[in-house]
Formats: structure tokens, C-alpha cells, sequence
């Protein structure tokens, strides 16, 4: 027969664990997607999340505020520690191997830096089609072309933002004549 210390000790310890598993579910974070979020615009749906959560990436000194987003999401850089006489740029790159953002570093100017940009369609750098955003991008130092961080940009937008990425491509370019006025094309 079991004592009755021991029977104490197990239902204390099933308790414990209980009580730990619903605070850690009720913390955790639930990404809803933006289906669901545009069903529940009346406010009586419990969404708190239709992001990634953060989860900071670093190489170096410099460092991005999670590995996963959504199209139409900040990317958040900061750089930190730069050292006087170090003169570089951080470059971004898309998963298709297109140039798409830079930040000069110049560590007799600053020490640290903040800065942000979006994934986005953009004709100037030939990026036209929504799946040219969407995989594994690839951050590096100019200096140190060897080392690389990567973050995911998903197949998924942030809810309102679609409307951004509806243009499936650049269109092709038309020689200027100074005569001709070319027509109006519908959005």
C-alpha cells in the first residue's frame, strides 16, 4: 500500500505541472493567420497575434528582430559596438539572390545605428513578382562576404497590406520617343 506522503507527493507534483502547462499554453504565442484574422473583425474573437514571434537574430554587431515575417512587415535592424575605422555596408539580399537593401557603416561617424525597411515590390531593383520576396533572404557584411545571416520571408501577408503586392510584374521598359505617348494602362 502506498503511503500517504507519497500519494500527497504525486498529486502535489500532477498539480504543479498542471498548473505550469496552462500558464505556459495562456503565454504562449499563437499566430493566427489573416483569414482568420479578417473573420474576426468584429472584435469578439480572442487574435492577438498575426505575426512571428521576435526571436533576434545576430551577426556581429548587427542584429534583426526575428527569423520569420509576413509580407508587408518591418524588418527592424540595429547595429551595435561599431568600431572607430571600420567602413562597410551590411547588405541584404532576397532569396533570389537580388540586392535589396544596404546600410553604410562608418564607424568613425557612429557608433551604433537603428533602421528598418519593408520587403517590397520595387521596379528599380527588379524585384516585380511577389514570389522573388518570399524564402530564405541572406544578410551579410560587404567586408565579410563568407559569414551570412538568413531570415524567412513567409507566403503570408500582414492583414490590410495585400494591396501592396497585387502587381505581378514591372511591365517591360518603352523607349522614350518624344513623339509617341504611350497609353494608359489599368492598374
Amino acid at each position: 500500500m502506498i503511503s500517504k506522503t507519497i500519494l500527497a507527493s504525486i498529486i502535489g507534483i500532477i498539480i504543479v505541472g498542471g498548473v505550469l502547462g496552462y500558464q505556459f499554453y495562456e503565454n504562449s504565442w499563437i499566430k493566427s493567420s489573416a483569414e482568420e484574422y479578417y473573420k474576426c473583425n468584429d472584435g469578439k474573437c480572442d487574435i492577438a497575434h498575426v505575426t512571428y514571434p521576435e526571436n533576434p537574430q545576430v551577426l556581429y554587431g548587427l542584429q534583426i528582430n526575428k527569423d520569420k515575417y509576413v509580407l508587408g512587415e518591418n524588418i527592424f535592424v540595429k547595429i551595435n559596438d561599431i568600431p572607430p575605422g571600420i567602413k562597410t555596408q551590411a547588405l541584404f539580399f532576397t532569396p533570389s539572390g537580388k540586392q535589396f537593401y544596404e546600410i553604410t557603416i562608418d564607424g568613425d561617424k557612429f557608433s551604433s545605428a537603428k533602421q528598418y525597411f519593408k520587403p517590397q515590390l520595387l521596379s528599380n531593383r527588379a524585384l516585380c513578382n511577389v514570389s522573388e520576396l518570399v524564402g530564405e533572404w541572406t544578410v551579410m557584411f560587404e567586408s565579410s562576404p563568407n559569414e551570412t545571416m538568413n531570415f524567412q520571408v513567409m507566403n503570408e501577408y500582414l492583414p490590410g497590406t495585400e494591396k501592396h503586392f497585387k502587381k505581378e510584374s514591372c511591365g517591360r521598359a518603352i523607349p522614350l520617343d518624344p513623339g509617341f505617348i504611350p497609353p494608359l494602362e489599368e492598374p
